[in-house]
């Protein structure tokens, strides 16, 4: 298992070659499919763990309570095979409590 500074270094290096100018701004070679796609999957290699790319809706992290959250994220579908938002996930419990709640104490809205 590596140690605590070896780990550091390794964070710390990722960190410095992801924040890098030619990182942000796209510049460099590129394969056929990260110029057709936007998406530099090559990424993966630069980490010795396995890491996922992912992209479309659903892929960045937002603060924002309409965000979808996906089935590989625990995100269920509703009746009319829609995925979550995060929205439906705020106080607690999850969209059975809000409902429950709402069929409870606002039934006639």
């Amino acid at each position: 298992m590596p140690s605590t500074e070896e780990l550091n270094q390794v964070t710390f290096n990722a960190e410095r070659n992801l924040n890098s100018y030619e990182a942000k701004q796209g510049l460099g070679k590129k394969s056929d499919s990260t110029l057709e796609s936007g998406v530099d999957e090559m990424v993966d290699q630069r980490f010795s763990q396995a890491t996922g790319v992912k992209y479309g809706p659903g892929s960045a992290a937002s603060g924002s309570d309409r965000r979808v959250i996906p089935e590989d994220e625990g995100g269920i579908r509703d009746d009319r095979n829609r995925l979550a938002r995060g929205g439906h996930f705020e106080g607690t419990g999850g969209p059975e409590d809000d409902v429950r709640f709402k069929n409870e104490n606002r039934g006639g809205d």
